[in-house]
Protein backbone atom coordinates (compact mmCIF):
# COMPACT_ATOMS: atom_id res chain seq x y z
CA UNK A 1 0.00 0.00 0.00
CA UNK A 2 1.39 3.39 -0.96
CA UNK A 3 1.82 6.19 1.55
CA UNK A 4 -1.05 8.70 1.38
CA UNK A 5 -0.63 12.43 1.17
CA UNK A 6 -0.18 14.07 4.55
CA UNK A 7 -3.37 16.06 4.05
CA UNK A 8 -5.42 12.87 3.72
CA UNK A 9 -5.53 12.40 7.47
CA UNK A 10 -5.18 15.67 9.33
CA UNK A 11 -5.86 15.37 13.04
CA UNK A 12 -8.13 18.29 13.87
CA UNK A 13 -9.99 18.82 17.15
CA UNK A 14 -13.37 17.13 16.99
CA UNK A 15 -16.50 19.21 17.65
CA UNK A 16 -17.95 19.07 21.14
CA UNK A 17 -20.98 16.84 21.57
CA UNK A 18 -23.26 16.16 24.49
CA UNK A 19 -22.62 12.85 26.28
CA UNK A 20 -24.87 9.97 25.31
CA UNK A 21 -26.51 7.68 27.81
CA UNK A 22 -23.75 5.10 27.40
CA UNK A 23 -20.83 7.58 27.46
CA UNK A 24 -18.14 7.53 30.12
CA UNK A 25 -19.71 10.50 31.89
CA UNK A 26 -22.71 8.42 32.88
CA UNK A 27 -20.61 5.47 33.99
CA UNK A 28 -19.15 7.25 37.00
CA UNK A 29 -20.82 8.05 40.28
CA UNK A 30 -23.25 10.91 40.72
CA UNK A 31 -20.54 13.36 41.81
CA UNK A 32 -18.49 12.44 38.71
CA UNK A 33 -15.63 11.19 40.84
CA UNK A 34 -13.53 8.15 40.05
CA UNK A 35 -13.32 5.43 42.67
CA UNK A 36 -9.89 4.23 43.73
CA UNK A 37 -9.23 0.75 42.42
CA UNK A 38 -7.41 -1.80 44.52
CA UNK A 39 -6.40 -3.61 41.35
CA UNK A 40 -2.62 -4.14 41.23
CA UNK A 41 -2.39 -5.29 37.63
CA UNK A 42 0.21 -3.57 35.49
CA UNK A 43 -1.14 -0.61 33.52
CA UNK A 44 -0.02 1.57 30.64
CA UNK A 45 -1.39 5.09 30.28
CA UNK A 46 -1.16 6.58 26.78
CA UNK A 47 -2.07 10.23 26.35
CA UNK A 48 -2.41 12.54 23.38
CA UNK A 49 -0.82 15.99 23.61
CA UNK A 50 -2.88 19.08 24.34
CA UNK A 51 -4.17 21.87 22.11
CA UNK A 52 -1.46 23.08 19.72
CA UNK A 53 -0.80 26.63 18.53
CA UNK A 54 -0.65 25.87 14.81
CA UNK A 55 -3.97 24.02 14.65
CA UNK A 56 -5.62 26.74 16.72
CA UNK A 57 -4.28 29.83 14.97
CA UNK A 58 -3.27 28.51 11.55
CA UNK A 59 -0.35 30.40 10.00
CA UNK A 60 1.06 31.99 13.15
CA UNK A 61 4.83 32.25 12.73
CA UNK A 62 4.95 35.27 10.32
CA UNK A 63 2.74 37.26 12.69
CA UNK A 64 4.50 36.34 15.93
CA UNK A 65 8.16 36.89 15.02
CA UNK A 66 9.69 40.23 14.04
CA UNK A 67 12.57 40.79 11.60
CA UNK A 68 15.03 40.01 14.40
CA UNK A 69 13.28 36.69 15.17
CA UNK A 70 11.91 37.95 18.46
CA UNK A 71 8.69 36.23 19.50
CA UNK A 72 5.57 38.25 20.38
CA UNK A 73 2.29 36.57 21.19
CA UNK A 74 -0.85 37.82 19.46
CA UNK A 75 -3.46 36.17 21.66
CA UNK A 76 -3.74 35.32 25.35
CA UNK A 77 -3.99 31.65 24.43
CA UNK A 78 -0.50 31.77 22.92
CA UNK A 79 2.54 31.13 25.14
CA UNK A 80 4.10 34.24 26.69
CA UNK A 81 7.57 33.07 25.75
CA UNK A 82 9.21 30.30 23.75
CA UNK A 83 12.43 28.48 24.64
CA UNK A 84 15.66 29.03 22.78
CA UNK A 85 16.31 26.60 19.95
CA UNK A 86 18.77 26.27 17.12
CA UNK A 87 16.43 27.21 14.30
CA UNK A 88 14.22 30.25 14.98
CA UNK A 89 11.54 30.70 13.83
CA UNK A 90 11.53 27.91 11.23
CA UNK A 91 12.10 25.24 13.89
CA UNK A 92 8.56 25.85 15.12
CA UNK A 93 7.01 25.15 11.71
CA UNK A 94 6.79 21.38 12.23
CA UNK A 95 7.24 21.39 16.00
CA UNK A 96 4.41 23.51 17.34
CA UNK A 97 4.15 24.55 20.98
CA UNK A 98 0.99 24.14 23.03
CA UNK A 99 -1.52 26.86 23.65
CA UNK A 100 -2.12 27.89 27.25
CA UNK A 101 -5.37 25.95 27.07
CA UNK A 102 -3.34 22.92 25.99
CA UNK A 103 -1.14 23.23 29.07
CA UNK A 104 -4.23 23.48 31.25
CA UNK A 105 -5.84 20.44 29.61
CA UNK A 106 -2.78 18.37 30.44
CA UNK A 107 -2.64 19.65 34.00
CA UNK A 108 -6.29 18.68 34.53
CA UNK A 109 -5.50 15.11 33.49
CA UNK A 110 -2.49 14.99 35.80
CA UNK A 111 -4.54 16.35 38.71
CA UNK A 112 -7.25 13.74 38.10
CA UNK A 113 -4.74 10.89 37.93
CA UNK A 114 -3.25 12.07 41.21
CA UNK A 115 -6.70 12.16 42.81
CA UNK A 116 -7.24 8.59 41.60
CA UNK A 117 -3.92 7.66 43.27
CA UNK A 118 -2.46 6.36 40.04
CA UNK A 119 1.10 5.17 40.40
CA UNK A 120 3.48 5.98 37.55
CA UNK A 121 6.84 4.20 37.47
CA UNK A 122 8.21 5.13 34.03
CA UNK A 123 7.61 8.10 31.72
CA UNK A 124 8.18 8.02 27.94
CA UNK A 125 7.45 10.77 25.47
CA UNK A 126 7.58 11.62 21.79
CA UNK A 127 10.35 14.21 21.14
CA UNK A 128 7.78 16.64 19.69
CA UNK A 129 7.76 19.80 21.81
CA UNK A 130 3.97 19.76 22.23
CA UNK A 131 4.24 16.26 23.72
CA UNK A 132 7.04 17.24 26.10
CA UNK A 133 5.00 20.21 27.31
CA UNK A 134 1.94 18.00 27.77
CA UNK A 135 3.94 15.39 29.64
CA UNK A 136 5.45 18.00 31.95
CA UNK A 137 2.09 19.59 32.76
CA UNK A 138 0.58 16.18 33.49
CA UNK A 139 3.53 15.31 35.73
CA UNK A 140 3.02 18.59 37.59
CA UNK A 141 -0.54 17.49 38.31
CA UNK A 142 0.72 14.08 39.37
CA UNK A 143 3.25 15.82 41.65
CA UNK A 144 6.09 13.93 40.00
CA UNK A 145 8.22 16.86 38.85
CA UNK A 146 11.71 16.31 40.23
CA UNK A 147 10.87 12.70 41.10
CA UNK A 148 11.02 11.28 37.59
CA UNK A 149 12.68 12.17 34.30
CA UNK A 150 11.15 12.08 30.83
CA UNK A 151 12.60 9.52 28.43
CA UNK A 152 12.45 10.86 24.87
CA UNK A 153 11.65 8.07 22.40
CA UNK A 154 11.73 8.96 18.66
CA UNK A 155 10.01 5.65 17.87
CA UNK A 156 6.82 7.04 19.44
CA UNK A 157 6.62 9.86 16.88
CA UNK A 158 3.61 10.04 14.57
CA UNK A 159 3.27 8.78 10.99
CA UNK A 160 6.30 9.70 8.90
CA UNK A 161 4.08 9.93 5.79
CA UNK A 162 3.16 13.36 7.16
CA UNK A 163 6.83 14.42 7.12
CA UNK A 164 8.17 13.86 3.58
CA UNK A 165 11.18 16.08 4.32
CA UNK A 166 12.17 14.01 7.32
CA UNK A 167 12.04 14.28 11.08
CA UNK A 168 11.47 17.83 12.40
CA UNK A 169 14.39 19.64 14.03
CA UNK A 170 13.33 18.94 17.60
CA UNK A 171 14.78 20.75 20.56
CA UNK A 172 17.88 19.01 21.86
CA UNK A 173 18.06 17.53 25.35
CA UNK A 174 20.34 20.39 26.39
CA UNK A 175 17.92 23.00 25.03
CA UNK A 176 15.05 21.32 26.87
CA UNK A 177 17.01 21.15 30.11
CA UNK A 178 17.90 24.83 29.77
CA UNK A 179 14.15 25.47 29.45
CA UNK A 180 13.63 23.64 32.79
CA UNK A 181 12.25 20.36 31.45
CA UNK A 182 13.32 17.26 33.39
CA UNK A 183 14.81 15.11 30.63
CA UNK A 184 16.58 11.78 31.13
CA UNK A 185 19.98 12.43 29.51
CA UNK A 186 21.12 8.84 30.06
CA UNK A 187 18.23 7.18 28.24
CA UNK A 188 19.17 5.36 25.03
CA UNK A 189 16.09 5.24 22.78
CA UNK A 190 14.91 2.02 21.17
CA UNK A 191 14.75 3.84 17.83
CA UNK A 192 17.20 6.57 16.91
CA UNK A 193 16.33 9.70 14.95
CA UNK A 194 18.44 8.50 12.03
CA UNK A 195 16.53 5.20 11.91
CA UNK A 196 13.22 7.05 12.08
CA UNK A 197 14.31 9.23 9.16
CA UNK A 198 14.60 6.07 7.08
CA UNK A 199 10.88 5.43 7.60
CA UNK A 200 9.69 8.36 5.47
CA UNK A 201 7.87 6.01 3.10
CA UNK A 202 6.36 3.78 5.78
CA UNK A 203 2.88 2.44 5.08
CA UNK A 204 0.04 2.51 7.56
CA UNK A 205 0.90 -1.04 8.59
CA UNK A 206 4.58 -0.11 8.95
CA UNK A 207 3.57 2.76 11.21
CA UNK A 208 1.47 0.52 13.44
CA UNK A 209 4.30 -1.98 13.64
CA UNK A 210 6.88 0.69 14.54
CA UNK A 211 4.87 2.10 17.42
CA UNK A 212 3.89 -1.35 18.65
CA UNK A 213 7.43 -2.72 18.56
CA UNK A 214 8.69 0.27 20.53
CA UNK A 215 5.97 -0.25 23.13
CA UNK A 216 6.84 -3.95 23.38
CA UNK A 217 10.46 -3.06 24.09
CA UNK A 218 9.40 -0.55 26.70
CA UNK A 219 7.26 -3.20 28.40
CA UNK A 220 10.02 -5.80 28.27
CA UNK A 221 12.58 -3.45 29.79
CA UNK A 222 10.50 -2.07 32.66
CA UNK A 223 8.56 -3.16 35.72
CA UNK A 224 5.49 -1.32 36.92
CA UNK A 225 3.16 1.22 35.35
CA UNK A 226 4.10 3.21 32.25
CA UNK A 227 3.01 6.71 31.24
CA UNK A 228 3.38 7.62 27.55
CA UNK A 229 2.64 11.00 25.99
CA UNK A 230 2.60 11.22 22.21
CA UNK A 231 0.05 11.78 19.43
CA UNK A 232 -3.58 11.08 18.55
CA UNK A 233 -2.54 8.05 16.52
CA UNK A 234 -0.47 6.66 19.40
CA UNK A 235 -3.50 5.69 21.43
CA UNK A 236 -4.41 3.21 18.69
CA UNK A 237 -1.09 2.33 17.06
CA UNK A 238 0.51 1.35 20.36
CA UNK A 239 -2.45 -0.61 21.72
CA UNK A 240 -4.05 -2.20 18.65
CA UNK A 241 -1.72 -5.17 18.31
CA UNK A 242 -1.02 -5.30 22.04
CA UNK A 243 -4.65 -6.33 22.63
CA UNK A 244 -4.54 -8.87 19.80
CA UNK A 245 -6.12 -6.88 16.97
CA UNK A 246 -4.72 -6.33 13.47
CA UNK A 247 -3.42 -2.92 12.35
CA UNK A 248 -6.07 -0.71 10.79
CA UNK A 249 -5.93 0.32 7.14
CA UNK A 250 -5.63 3.97 6.12
CA UNK A 251 -9.37 4.66 6.03
CA UNK A 252 -9.94 3.00 9.39
CA UNK A 253 -7.09 5.00 10.91
CA UNK A 254 -8.61 8.19 9.53
CA UNK A 255 -11.91 7.39 11.21
CA UNK A 256 -10.51 6.48 14.60
CA UNK A 257 -8.13 9.41 15.09
CA UNK A 258 -10.94 11.90 14.66
CA UNK A 259 -12.43 10.35 17.80
CA UNK A 260 -9.29 11.13 19.81
CA UNK A 261 -9.36 14.81 20.90
CA UNK A 262 -6.64 16.66 22.76
CA UNK A 263 -5.38 15.03 25.96
CA UNK A 264 -7.36 11.84 25.40
CA UNK A 265 -6.11 9.08 27.68
CA UNK A 266 -6.14 5.37 26.84
CA UNK A 267 -5.53 2.70 29.49
CA UNK A 268 -4.41 -0.85 28.85
CA UNK A 269 -4.16 -3.32 31.69
CA UNK A 270 -2.46 -6.69 31.89
CA UNK A 271 -5.09 -9.14 33.11
CA UNK A 272 -4.12 -12.81 33.49
CA UNK A 273 -1.26 -12.35 31.06
CA UNK A 274 -3.37 -10.58 28.43
CA UNK A 275 -3.42 -6.86 27.70
CA UNK A 276 -6.89 -5.31 27.52
CA UNK A 277 -8.23 -1.80 26.92
CA UNK A 278 -10.00 -0.67 30.08
CA UNK A 279 -11.89 2.41 31.19
CA UNK A 280 -9.44 5.22 32.07
CA UNK A 281 -8.75 6.08 35.69
CA UNK A 282 -9.93 9.65 35.21
CA UNK A 283 -12.65 11.60 33.46
CA UNK A 284 -12.04 13.16 30.02
CA UNK A 285 -11.64 16.89 29.35
CA UNK A 286 -14.48 18.36 27.25
CA UNK A 287 -14.99 21.99 26.27
CA UNK A 288 -16.36 24.12 23.46
CA UNK A 289 -14.52 26.24 20.93
CA UNK A 290 -13.96 29.92 21.68
CA UNK A 291 -13.37 31.91 18.47
CA UNK A 292 -11.29 35.06 18.37
CA UNK A 293 -13.06 38.26 19.47
CA UNK A 294 -12.78 41.18 17.08
CA UNK A 295 -13.59 44.30 19.11
CA UNK A 296 -14.31 46.46 16.07
CA UNK A 297 -17.30 44.26 15.26
CA UNK A 298 -19.11 46.39 17.84
CA UNK A 299 -18.56 49.50 15.72
CA UNK A 300 -20.53 48.12 12.79
CA UNK A 301 -23.74 49.93 12.00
Amino acid sequence: MSSPNANDIKVEPMPATAPKSDDTLSQHSADNSVSISSNRNRRIYIMRHGERVDFTFGTWIPYCFDEFNNYMRKDLNMPKTLPKRQYIPEGWQNDSPLTNIGLYQARLIGDALAEARVQIDHVYCSPAYRCIQTCTSALEGLKLIGKTHIKLEPGLFEWMAWYPEGVPDWLTKDELTEANFTIDHDYQPFMTISTLNEAIKETTEDFYTRNYQVLKKIIENTIGNIFIVAHATTLDTCTRQLIGEAPRNTNELRQVIHKIPYCSLANVEEIDGQWKLVEPDCLPVTHSKNPRFEWNALTAT
